[in-house]
């Protein structure tokens, strides 16, 4: 991976991605980061859309663990501590495109580490 690409939109884009698959895992496929639109709306406002799904992590866990789903749960849940942003909080907006691309590369690696990881269990 370049080290241009290592934006803090990039690591949104990957926490994004580990955050949807989490949710996904607790809650089946209804689950609200994966609504259409939604991820554009966080590409743009990561700290607006993002913060209350790092607080409900644990609760995606337990969830996913309730549903059978315990084991794929902990894998993604592991993987959140490396994808937090460097800085205090996540960016409030991310304006530029090319950083907005940044963010979907970020889910696209994301989704295929996660992919990767879950072949192995």
């Amino acid at each position: 991976m370049a080290i241009d690409r290592l934006t803090e939109a990039h690591r949104c884009g990957r926490l994004y991605a580990a955050l949807a698959a989490l949710e996904r895992l607790g809650g089946g496929a209804h689950h609200s980061l994966g609504r259409p639109g939604t991820r554009r709306q966080v590409s743009t406002e990561p700290r607006k859309h993002l913060t209350v799904h790092l607080w409900q992590a644990g609760r995606y866990l337990a969830a996913a663990a309730g549903r059978g789903e315990g084991p794929a749960a902990a894998v993604v849940f592991r993987q959140l501590p490396d994808l937090l942003p460097l800085r205090r909080e996540l960016p409030g907006e991310i304006r530029d495109p090319a950083e907005r691309a940044r963010f979907q590369e970020g889910v696209q690696e994301q989704e295929a580490a996660i992919g990767k990881a879950l072949a192995e269990l």
